[in-house]
């Protein structure tokens, strides 16, 4: 029934874009519209920021992404360069809250909320390290009129540490490349024996530019090469002071002095990848693209444990409750790849826009214990039509086809006072929860493909020096995949319902003054209701001052943030095969984390500190971020961020 459907509205989809291209090419109005003309674009953008100012600077500096050009809508943007939120350095922090992880910066993460997977076909399901890979199409492509560079340090305490350095260069109008490092080291913030006592170590790297040769300007190439090395020494969570003989006066706070689970283990992700895209415009109706991707992945899991004396070591609170041997060595290995290829036709006009393609995905997935790698071949149709109403009214809908039956329908509209998306999806299961064969357990399923039906919207009011944003999320999942308290993948039989209504307030108190706040109710219902865990309600607020010294050469900005979380029996996790899974024996108390903080600009200096947890000791001696795992102790944060502009 579901294969049927989707096959429905993929040929439904598929109609009407041949309705709307054979009215395409009816109207001749439509035969005179000018392609994007990228050239000639940025030429004109260049000659206009000449006009203005022979400084170099922000105004002379611009990025896009890819999915602009694919898409036929060309929208360029500034660096950003106020002060505001520069103290907001972790990825807790730029995630607004709303991500669970194990207590520091780089470890294992999770969104709270249901974030359905954009890939409706196979993928690896090791994804707790995702947002610190770069992938393609988080890849900015600059178009500078001198040499750009742009540099971020953080410097949290405990020994975090976060970098952030990119640079662009563009050789003439038709040439630009460019790089970008990331990097994070992150000392232990539990058990650690002295400074430089790492937990975390990343580095995330990538070459980047983008080709438009003279003597051929409807060419475009896109191109990016990626590489991606991420080790977490792994700690499995506080040993529950209760259970610690050793210990019979420890906390659950006590750090430093903290006793864990694990003291030889560590995980890896590691990836490299090499990506194009390319497009040869024929007019403006009528241009032809392609893309190539490759990705390898590969994930680790170490350790040397005991667990033949339960009385003795800590290990056995990990292994000994999921089976396999009572000691010696793990070493788990599973790889990763993907070679892409896509194809299509796009255009566009004054007001619409259109793209359909095919595309190809050669999958191996490979498990050191298995002798035998899974190799899958994917094949995908699809498309996307946008159309401008008004200049401020858009509408855009996209779908895709995976030959087998699992489909992707999305509608989006956009306005200035309502926006709204929906989306339907229909995913394979992920090679990890259908077969797994670790040293420790093994399981093999066959599971149903997930469905989701997935609404956002958001009201935009405004009065005065006031704006209020309510905002409702809703999702229905059906055949959930998830992992449960014995830490194997299984697949709910009944609904999951998820519907989070909530409202983000900006509020102008005076001249210099600034409140906002983001509040989130959180319900969950369905048969299988219990499968899903959310804090009921979290909020984020901020309270700020923020003025212009010295003629406009100075901007500060300092307040102070709360995040609230309420309790809940958040999802633990489990380092030996890199999944959050469900448990009921911990329930996280709820708690207000408060950060004050000063950020400050000058020129294209800018600067922060915080005092990050300043509340502990006054109103708890800690929170915990995750079952076992505390947040971050109080600390003493500052970091910098320098631009050059030649």
């Amino acid at each position: 029934m579901a294969v049927r459907k989707g096959f429905l509205i993929f040929l439904g989809f598929v109609g009407f874009s041949c309705w709307v291209l054979g009215q395409v090419n009816n109207l001749s109005s439509f035969k005179n519209a000018q392609t994007d003309s990228l050239l000639a674009a940025r030429s004109k953008a260049r000659e206009d920021r000449e006009k203005k100012t022979g400084n170099y600077g922000a105004h002379t500096t611009r990025f896009t992404f890819e999915e602009n050009f694919k898409f036929n809508n060309i929208q360029f943007v500034t660096p950003d360069t106020i002060p505001d939120n520069l103290h907001r350095f972790s990825d807790l922090e730029r995630s607004g809250y709303l991500i669970q992880n194990l207590g520091n910066i780089g470890t294992a993460r999770r969104s709270l909320f249901f974030e359905p997977s954009m890939t409706i076909g196979r993928t690896s399901g090791y994804h707790v390290y995702d947002d610190f890979y770069t992938t393609p199409d988080k890849i900015k492509y600059y178009d500078t009129r001198s040499p750009y560079t742009d540099v971020f340090a953080a410097f949290g305490g405990g020994g975090r540490a976060v970098t952030d350095v990119t640079f662009a260069l563009n050789d003439s109008v038709q040439f630009n490349i460019g790089f970008n490092f990331n990097s994070i080291r992150s000392d232990k913030q539990l058990a650690f024996l002295s400074r430089g006592d790492r937990q975390v170590k990343n580095n995330d790297w990538n070459i980047f530019g983008f080709l438009r040769p003279k003597k051929i300007p409807k060419y475009l190439l896109l191109f990016n090469m990626t590489q991606f090395d991420h080790e977490v020494s792994e700690q499995g969570g506080i040993v529950d002071p209760s259970l610690d003989a050793s210990n019979p006066e420890g906390s659950f706070f006590d750090y430093q002095d903290a006793n864990v689970i694990l003291d030889e283990a560590f995980s890896k992700d590691k990836r490299g990848g090499f990506h194009v895209y390319q497009q040869y415009d024929i007019d403006s109706i009528f241009q032809v693209y392609h893309t190539f991707n490759y990705l390898e992945q590969i994930t680790r899991f170490d350790d040397v444990y005991d667990v033949s004396s339960i009385s003795t070591t800590s290990d056995s609170l990990l292994y000994s409750g999921i089976g396999g041997q009572t000691s010696g060595t793990i070493a788990q290995r599973t790889t990763f790849r993907e070679v892409l290829n896509e194809a299509g036709l796009k255009g566009r006009t004054k007001r619409f826009s259109y793209t359909l393609f095919y595309r190809n995905r050669l999958l191996t997935y490979d498990v050191a214990q298995i002798t035998n790698r899974v190799n899958e071949t994917e094949h995908y149709l699809g498309g996307t039509l946008r159309q401008q109403i008004t200049p401020k009214i858009f509408l855009k809908a996209s779908g895709e086809l995976l030959f087998g039956g699992n489909y992707l329908a999305q509608g989006k509209f956009t306005s200035d006072f309502f926006d709204a998306t929906y989306s339907r999806i229909n995913n394979k299961p992920s090679f990890v929860v259908n077969r797994f064969e670790g040293e420790q357990r093994q399981w093999t399923n066959s599971f149903d493909n997930q469905v989701s039906d997935n609404l956002q919207g958001t009201l935009k009011l405004r009065a005065g020096n006031i704006s209020f944003r309510p905002f409702i999320r809703f999702n229905r999942i059906s055949n959930y995949t998830y992992f449960d308290e014995n830490r194997l993948a299984a697949q709910a039989a009944d609904d999951v319902v998820l519907l989070a209504p909530g409202f983000h307030l900006d509020w102008r108190i005076s001249k210099k003054w600034f409140w906002s706040s983001s509040v989130y109710y959180n319900n969950v219902t369905g048969g299988a209701s219990n499968t899903f865990r959310i804090p009921e309600t979290m909020a984020l607020t901020q309270l700020a001052y923020k003025n212009v010294l010295f003629d406009g050469k100075m901007i500060i900005q300092t307040g102070i943030d709360v995040h609230f979380r309420s309790s809940y029996f958040g999802q633990a996790y489990d380092p030996t095969s890199q999944q959050f899974y469900l448990q009921n024996s911990f329930e996280q108390d709820g708690f207000a984390k408060v950060d004050l903080f000063l950020n400050f600009k000058v020129q294209t200096f800018l600067f922060f500190v915080k005092s990050a947890h300043f509340n502990q000791g006054l109103t708890s001696d800690g929170y915990f971020i995750s079952p076992l795992f505390t947040g971050t102790r109080q600390t003493f944060d500052m970091g910098v961020r320098w631009s050059f502009y030649d």
